[in-house]
């Protein structure tokens, strides 16, 4: 065993048997035992830091930093103008036009060069989960069939074609956030933040709506923002801190803001205005703001889904209007349909504040009178 072995080996022991001290501490209620236990908790974590000097000292953590990189890295540069057309990656710069053409020589107005393209890919790439990562290299790079990859990772051929589709869509979300950069700088010094973190497709929409508040400059602290949203302050900060990780990882050179959202009635407003005001999609709304709200045993967002199922609206129109894909909103019609999920099966609550009793077509109608959408 080599000496950094051998040091992990005794940083795994010490941890272990901290967190045995720990557990320890949690049950008793003895003052003088609880004082014991913090010492030994104490003395643990010094001997722990000590061992992880030695470890730092034999590995030091820019190369296990550097090595972990190299792990996650898909080779962009072996990919061919193929690989663009048969994965459907596409962007706005090249409409009309096919790879095909793009490699033939063909001009292109292209608003960014290929080898930029490649590199934008290839830091998409960083955000793969490990089996995205092993499917599109085999797919594209080995030219393996979807078949023989199903069959060497024991897998069905339809999850392995969807693994590499998502993995797809990841990586031309970060060229889409890369691309979206140049559009929201003014050429002044100046840059849309405001247009950027709405539009911006790597972050998540409760990534993007803490963003957008603390742009606007109304909550003066986490604590206050986290309150007005009812989460807890830990959530909101462990949330802006892994947006803001993805902002500085997408070299985001933006200077100051051109604009700031506009929040109304700040001092009044709360959870379900906020969700609205800053764009969130109505899947957002029903979802987080009503969360653990139940009517008749199902979700306030399943039972909408029920409401505009029920009225008769396509699959499409509910995506648009909540802001889901289509094959969400078709797989969630059809396992409403299954679980009997009809608003006549659901007992109307008691203060009829959910409209219960009205139609189905009647009540899409005032919903959309109070989210604002009574133009879907």
């Amino acid at each position: 065993m080599t000496a950094l072995e051998e040091n992990r080996a005794q940083l795994d022991r010490l941890q272990a048997r901290m967190k045995e001290y720990q557990e320890q501490l949690k049950a008793e209620t003895d003052p003088q035992k609880r004082g014991t236990l913090k010492a030994k908790i104490s003395s643990y974590r010094a001997a722990i830091r000590d061992v992880q000097v030695q470890i730092d000292h034999l590995d030091p953590p820019a190369i296990r930093k550097a090595r972990k990189a190299q792990r996650k890295r898909l080779d962009i540069g072996a990919l061919s103008f193929d690989f663009f057309e048969r994965s459907g990656a596409c962007w706005s710069d090249i409409e009309g036009h096919s790879w095909q053409q793009v490699e033939a020589g063909d001009f292109v107005e292209l608003g960014t060069g290929i080898d930029q393209l490649q590199n934008w890919l290839a830091e998409g790439a960083q955000r793969l989960t490990d089996r995205q990562r092993l499917y599109i290299d085999a797919y594209y790079n080995q030219g393996l069939s979807l078949e023989r990859i199903a069959r060497e990772q024991g897998a069905d051929k339809s999850t392995v074609s969807r693994v590499i589709r998502n993995g797809m869509a990841r990586m031309q979300e970060w060229v889409e956030a890369k691309k979206l950069i140049a559009s929201c700088a003014d050429g002044k010094g100046g840059f849309d933040w405001a247009r950027y973190l709405a539009q911006v497709p790597v972050l998540t929409d409760r990534q993007r709506q803490l963003m957008l508040l603390v742009l606007s400059r109304l909550p003066k602290t986490q604590e206050e923002l986290a309150n007005k949203l009812e989460l807890e302050q830990s959530t909101v900060s462990r949330t802006l801190a892994k947006a803001g990780r993805t902002i500085r990882r997408l070299d985001v050179q933006g200077g100051p803001p051109l604009s700031r959202p506009e929040i109304r009635g700040w001092d009044q407003a709360d959870k379900f205005s906020l969700a609205l005001q800053t764009g969130m999609p109505l899947y957002f709304y029903y979802r987080f703001c009503f969360r653990g709200q139940s009517v008749g045993g199902v979700t306030r967002y399943s039972y909408e889904l029920s409401r505009r199922r029920e009225a008769g609206i396509a699959p499409e129109e509910t995506a648009r209007e909540l802001g889901l894909k289509p094959k969400t909103v078709r797989s969630a019609y059809g396992r409403l349909k299954r679980q009997c999920v009809q608003v006549g099966h659901i007992p109307a609550p008691k203060d009829g504040s959910i409209g219960a009793r009205l139609d189905p077509e009647t009540y899409v109608k005032l919903q959309r009178l109070v989210t604002g959408c009574a133009g879907a």
